[in-house]
């Protein structure tokens, strides 16, 4: 009798975790789980074939590898509250955050740089190590961890988390604690964080499969993870759900046991959420989704390394959908016969407070209705509309310019 397999392991027991890399192609020092169906990763090899005349009938006379990446799908997932900012943070770019104020407070005397873990304050209170402090305010917020060392003068950061952006003189820096408030647009070149070719942080990415291999570790890694399209989807009959694809070096064994806590923040149902459309709210919105793409380009060189050099994010694009069920006018017909590109806000909450709350909202100011074909359902008229957001400067973060869409995410998470 053959031995029954012993290490074959159900699809239900795997998990991935995302952490965000201080540099392209190193492994994050905070790995974070991600509740969603199995990951779905596919090493992308480029086979080099000699089909050269060998003097016999063959056509095949050498297989080798050329350069390899990775190409990972999630697919439609519920949305979880606090690991997807991480997504977002990776896809669009352009992050602020702030927190709800409490004391003490501080003001810079020395003009903070992007990468900064130091903070030079007037004399005051010191800083507790683990507390949160929010330096600056509106599209130069941001939030960071202090950690040990900090005096009545200076404030130490963690180090795994230093300043994203430059700063004036006179800083304004509140201690903050949760819920916190987390903006994302589309980064744009003019960006205070010291860069300006417009690409997002990447992200590792750990599947967690409890196979036996990669290293004796049961998971795989995948460095250097570009998002190059993500979506959100609201059905009411279901979950708030999101699916994303990933663009990566190809997959390695981890360094070490990897070992995290899966977040107990629940998804939320669809029915919780809120349309509106031209500044009115509208209840006659059964689906929705958004979409958000960015032209990728992987470039290998010849520099001894068969893995790509560059991972790059270019242009991003969009587009909408929504079905109207059961239609109580052509209001929705109405906005693509006049092309009045009205503004759209789409909102979600948990109903919690404090600490607990999880809200997510998604404000476009233009959208540009291109399809409205009336839909028999099934007893009754609808519509089902498709279009694209069109650029807007409303919206727009630290970076300046322009964006498709603001989406706004409301936790407890300090910051991605």
């Amino acid at each position: 009798m053959v031995a029954v397999p012993t290490t074959a392991q159900p699809v239900s027991t795997g998990y991935f975790l995302v952490g965000r890399e201080p540099t392209p192609a190193v492994v994050a020092p905070v790995l974070v789980p991600v509740k969603a169906k199995p990951l779905m990763p596919v090493n992308k090899y480029t086979w080099l074939e000699d089909q050269a005349m060998w003097g016999d009938i063959l056509e095949l006379h050498d297989l080798q590898q050329g350069p390899v990446w990775a190409e990972s799908e999630i697919p439609e997932s519920p949305l979880y509250g606090d690991t997807i900012g991480h997504f977002l943070f990776n896809f669009f770019g352009d992050y602020t955050t702030t927190g709800t104020g409490t004391t003490p407070t501080w003001s810079t005397t020395v003009a903070p740089v992007a990468g900064g873990t130091t903070l030079t304050v007037g004399a005051g209170s010191t800083a507790v190590s683990g507390t949160f402090i929010q330096v600056d305010t509106a599209t130069n917020s941001e939030v960071v961890t202090v950690t040990t060392g900090s005096t009545g003068t200076t404030i130490s950061i963690n180090p795994n988390t230093p300043l994203r952006f430059n700063h004036g003189t006179t800083t304004t820096i509140t201690t903050v604690v949760a819920p916190f408030v987390h903006k994302f647009a589309a980064l744009n070149p003019n960006s205070s964080t010291g860069l300006t070719n417009c690409q997002p942080p990447s992200h590792t990415l750990v599947h967690y499969n409890y196979l036996p291999g990669s290293g004796g570790y049961y998971a795989d890694e995948f460095l250097y993870g570009c998002l190059s399209k993500i979506t959100i989807r609201g059905k009411a009959d279901g979950w708030m759900t999101w699916a994303a694809k990933i663009t990566s070096y190809s997959q390695s064994a981890p360094g070490s046991t990897i070992s995290a806590s899966i977040s107990t923040v629940k998804g939320v149902p669809a029915w919780k959420s809120t349309s509106t459309i031209a500044s009115s709210q509208v209840n006659d919105i059964s689906s929705w989704e958004a979409t958000w793409t960015r032209k990728m380009d992987v470039i290998p060189t010849a520099d001894g390394v068969q893995s790509p050099y560059f991972i790059g994010r270019g242009q991003m694009t969009n587009t909408f959908k929504m079905t109207v069920d059961p239609a109580t006018d052509e209001s929705q017909l109405t906005h693509m016969v006049s092309n009045d590109q009205p503004t759209f806000a789409w909102s979600v909450t948990n109903g919690l407070a404090g600490a607990n709350v999880v809200t997510l909202a998604i404000n476009s100011q233009l959208a540009g209705y291109e399809d409205v074909p009336l839909k028999a359902t099934k007893e009754f008229w609808g519509f089902d509309v498709t279009g694209k957001f069109v650029g807007s400067s409303t919206g727009a973060g630290n970076s300046g310019g322009n964006t498709y869409s603001q989406l706004i995410l409301t936790n407890g998470v300090s910051s991605y």
